[in-house]
């Protein structure tokens, strides 16, 4: 794992995947490994990820400095690295829910606050909120197509 800076600013963590086989894929990028979120307080980032969100752990790592979260076929990695800070206008996370309406209702009985009401698209419904640290996160609903 490295971690490296972009022409942005932005730290991206670099993650090697056990290796699989390749099947003809010729580009270098093949699939998305984990998404990483910059936490300052593991402790307070553990409650609201697992207590708010309700997310389960699936890895903890650097005595609970990282946790993993599995979400379908995608991680989401929550760590907490002097060299690594969370950042207001950094990566935003959407998180599929299952019914939006009664997640959205969850959330704000929880005390989060969004800073993107529900808002419709011609593909799905959505609202943005940030986590303790100001990470953007956003419960996403696609429509039937």
């Amino acid at each position: 794992m490295a971690i490296v800076q972009n022409r942005d600013g932005n730290k991206l963590m670099i993650h090697k995947l056990k290796p699989q086989d390749e099947k003809g894929v010729s580009q270098m990028i093949k699939e998305v490994a984990f998404v990483a979120i910059a936490v300052s307080d593991k402790e307070r980032a553990r409650k609201f990820y697992q207590e708010t969100l309700e997310l389960k752990p699936s890895t903890t790592a650097m005595e609970g400095a990282w946790v993993e979260y599995d979400l379908g076929p995608l991680t989401i990695g929550v760590g907490c690295h002097p060299a690594w800070q969370p950042s207001r206008d950094g990566t935003s996370v959407a998180f599929e829910v299952e019914d939006f309406d009664k997640a959205y209702a969850k959330l704000k009985e929880r005390g989060v606050t969004f800073d993107m009401e529900k808002t419709e698209t011609p593909v799905c419904w959505m609202a943005q909120f940030r986590d303790p640290d100001g990470n953007k996160l956003l419960i996403h609903k696609r429509k039937a197509k």
